[in-house]
């Protein structure tokens, strides 16, 4: 086994309607494990680093661009696996790390005007 691959262990939802008046969302939530592939680019796009590390500060932006764009990419990767669409309107989608290989990915959405 040499590919990325994250399996969903639980998923559950629901609508938010605390907002506002008018406004509600969807929030998908989805409990994933992730295998030593996948683990290994998420702890490689993650940086231990600080600004005493460098010599100057453009080389000490330079260092937070690259691991942003390593997070990005990896990010990217579990929502791809997942099938979810984060660009819908009023949407995003939050990773974080649970324990280890479990990983908790929160995903919502707006959805239409409900009076």
């Amino acid at each position: 086994m040499k590919d990325f691959e994250v399996k969903v262990i639980s998923e559950g939802w629901f609508v938010d309607t605390a907002v506002g008046p008018g406004a509600s969302f969807l929030v998908e939530v989805y409990v994933i494990r992730l295998n030593h592939v996948a683990l290994n680019d998420y702890i490689l796009s993650g940086t231990m680093n600080c600004r005493d590390c460098y010599d100057t500060d453009e080389e000490w932006e330079e260092h937070k661009v690259e691991y942003e764009a390593r997070r990005n990419e990896f990010n990217k990767r579990v929502v791809d696996a997942l099938y979810l669409n984060p660009d819908r309107v009023g949407g995003s989608v939050k990773i974080t790390q649970s324990q280890s290989e479990i990983f908790t990915v929160v995903h919502t959405r707006k959805l239409d005007d409900v009076s």
